[in-house]
């Protein structure tokens, strides 16, 4: 029993004393998360797992060297605050991957990305075509900034001059067949409405419908789970059907 209180009272000296120094060096090490705070992170993790369960060793020993690397972190952070050459050789610096639309293969591998782990960052950020871009810089979290050529910029209605208003956040009403009324209620609508729209597109039950949203002007968005596409595409790579160089014929027109 005493060795169950013992971890018990371990675990918890760990997990406030990580807390503490978690706040004490702000935000940072959670939202950007470089390679220095990668490995910091990391530590801190050991050291606390140590602290919490090891019992041949007295407490107060990993207590100290766990608030001393706290320290230790909190004083180079503040350091490379002030030394730009000392902060980019603990952070590193963004590199520009992408330039006017072509992109720089030596500088992407210097980056530990490949090919298809780039593209997919891409069109997370809704670029499908390397040629819209301007630049791509990958940061020192490892995230990826663009900028789209002026051309292929949206642009935006204050540069067309065009009157807007805030069309609100769409709310949901419906979440895998389960209505929240409440919702509808807030947006000042009914059951009754909501029937008479599901009706107009022959929807007559709700266990069809994955989601419902309605924004503020009462358009409805409707997702259901049987989704009538024709066409399907399939953005992965993997050949369905065999392909030689004998059955491609490349520069050569048909012969009728």
């Amino acid at each position: 029993m005493n060795l169950l209180l013992k971890i018990l009272l371990q675990t918890c000296l760990a997990f406030f004393t990580i807390l503490f120094i978690t706040k004490l060096l702000g935000k940072q090490q959670i939202s950007q998360l470089t390679y220095y705070e990668y490995i910091t992170g990391i530590t801190f993790g050991s050291i606390a797992a140590t602290m919490a369960t090891d019992t041949d060793q007295l407490m107060w020993q990993h207590l100290i060297g766990l608030v001393f690397f706290g320290l230790l972190t909190f004083s180079m952070s503040i350091i490379s605050l002030k030394n730009r050459p000392l902060r980019k050789i603990i952070a590193g610096e963004p590199v520009i991957v992408v330039q006017d639309g072509q992109i720089l293969e030596n500088n992407l591998k210097k980056m530990h990305y490949n090919i298809d782990e780039f593209t997919s960052e891409l069109r997370a950020k809704d670029i499908f075509d390397i040629n819209d871009l301007e630049y791509a810089i990958i940061e020192t979290s490892g995230k990826i900034s663009i900028l789209k050529k002026a051309n292929k910029d949206t642009p935006t209605r204050e540069d067309l001059n065009i009157a807007y208003d805030s069309e609100g956040l769409p709310v949901e009403i419906i979440i895998d067949g389960q209505l929240i009324y409440s919702n509808l209620e807030r947006m000042g609508l009914d059951g009754k409405w909501l029937k008479k729209q599901l009706n107009k597109q022959d929807i007559l039950s709700l266990n069809k419908v994955a989601l419902a949203s309605v924004d503020k002007n009462h358009n409805l968005y409707i997702d259901l789970y049987e989704d009538d596409i024709k066409g399907m595409i399939d953005v992965s790579d993997d050949p369905k059907i065999p392909f030689t160089m004998d059955t491609i014929n490349i520069g050569e027109k048909d012969e009728k």
